[in-house]
């Protein structure tokens, strides 16, 4: 059964929510990286806002890190955990992944002193496009966006803030494609349609999945990464200064970062691959200027999708049609298309403001 498109109904689920209190979920790789974890610490401070139903321990796997690195043609090179930094944490499968970062959102919880009873549920094993005639992963996770997304009030939708492979979303789509019309998604996810591909590393992971993701009608707040999200980066001092020292989680989370700044625990892993096709200076032009210094800290991606239903005032977006997703990881584009939303600018201030305010006096 396919979800039948109706533009103007889409269109209608992109507009801001303006009631009072949003409903979520979170779809994540927590254990990924260190950035997962403000995202939904961020969101369980914010009841006033944000009602978290649920939180989902999405896959992930450190090989397709690889992707990343390797031009077209090319085998991939295969990633160890020695090669790892930056607050990178390896995984060799994506069940291993999922597992990693379900014990994570435990282990936040238990750090928040919020019960995970009914709450939180591990995700898929497998990558969509690793499955027999690529069918959606069947987990526990899948099965509970599709009860929620079925069993909500007409005209009460749930937003599903994804902030990793977005295979769970993609699976109960596929299980069930009438959620389309009951859940909004919000993922971090690619780089803009206006780059030449859209190579990241939530959306390398599963091909298939992203690109129903794109296809399917689905309500679809997309946050690109380089240009976008990248403007949430956060340095030691204000680390130091806002947020340790004034709660449990505030010192786990800002600890973790810290740990990523390390000199040691640094790697070039991405710099490449992430925006590859876009510059046009030689790379032997690039040597003759190394670079001698610089001043350090980490982009907080993920907090970006709250952010979104946070305040309309911290984003700037606008729907556009969605972008063809080639399975080369390039971009297309067809104006007659069903629209998304598309987000072009974050503005990082309000943001973490409003979040080290909130980290700092959870448990208070």
């Amino acid at each position: 059964m396919a979800y039948k498109m109706d533009y103007e109904k889409i269109a209608a689920a992109l507009q801001f929510p303006t009631e009072e209190i949003v409903d979520v979920v979170i779809d994540t790789d927590a254990y990924n990286e260190v950035d997962d974890q403000y995202a939904i610490a961020w969101a369980l401070c914010s009841p006033e806002r944000i009602h978290v139903e649920a939180v989902y321990a999405a896959p992930y796997c450190t090989h397709a890190i690889a992707r990343l690195m390797t031009q077209p043609g090319q085998e991939p090179p295969r990633l160890t955990r020695e090669m790892m930094g930056s607050g990178i944490h390896f995984a060799g499968t994506p069940a291993e992944g999922m597992e990693l970062s379900y014990q994570e959102i435990l282990r936040l919880f238990a750090l928040m002193g919020v019960s995970p009873d009914g709450r939180v549920f591990r995700g898929s094993t497998a990558y969509i496009e690793d499955t027999p005639g690529r069918q959606p992963v069947e987990s526990e996770a899948a099965r509970d966006l599709v009860r929620r997304a079925m069993d909500r009030p007409e005209g009460k939708r749930l937003y599903v803030l994804s902030i990793g492979a977005i295979t769970n979303v993609a699976s109960a789509l596929m299980m069930e494609p009438a959620i389309a019309g009951k859940i909004t998604v919000v993922w971090l996810g690619g780089q803009p349609p206006y780059f030449k591909n859209g190579m990241e590393f939530n959306l390398v992971q599963d091909m298939v999945s992203s690109q129903h993701i794109l296809n399917c009608g689905v309500p679809l707040v997309l946050i690109p990464c380089q240009g976008v999200a990248s403007h949430l980066s956060v340095t030691a001092p204000e680390l130091t200064a806002l947020l340790m020292g004034r709660s449990k989680v505030g010192d786990y989370l800002g600890q973790s970062v810290l740990d990523a700044l390390k000199p040691s625990s640094g790697g070039p892993l991405f710099m490449k691959g992430c925006t590859g096709g876009m510059d046009d200076v030689p790379v032997e032009v690039c040597k003759m200027y190394p670079t001698k210094t610089t001043a350090p800290s980490r982009i907080v991606w993920d907090i970006a999708t709250v952010g979104y239903v946070m305040n309309p005032n911290w984003t700037t977006s606008s729907l556009t049609p969605s972008p063809i997703l080639n399975d080369d990881m390039t971009w297309d584009h067809d104006n007659s298309r069903h629209p998304i939303r598309l987000c072009y600018y974050l503005n990082r201030n309000p943001i973490f403001g409003d979040l080290f305010e909130k980290l700092a006096s959870a448990g208070k």
